[in-house]
């Protein structure tokens, strides 16, 4: 799985550049547009007087390795 402070522009780049390469040849067996919406949320910085940052938006993950597979195995379609 990659860095937990990597961030995606689009909930399509989780899934191609963070899902599929984690889920190898078997990526089909599972739902990964759920798996991203679960294992990543949208975040924004904010700079010292609490204003947004819009350029610093994008998907980031929010479970580590653990928790990430509990999510893989939640959405194998073949189980």
């Amino acid at each position: 799985m990659h860095e937990i402070t990597d961030r995606y522009t689009t909930l399509a780049d989780v899934v191609d550049r963070a899902i599929l390469p984690a889920l190898g040849e078997h990526h089909a067996d599972y739902d990964a547009e759920a798996i991203a919406r679960e294992t990543f949320t949208w975040k924004i910085d904010t700079d010292g007087e609490g204003n947004e940052l819009l350029a610093t938006g994008g998907f980031e993950q929010t479970v580590h390795d653990a928790e990430f597979w509990a999510v893989v195995e939640k959405h194998d379609r073949t189980a």
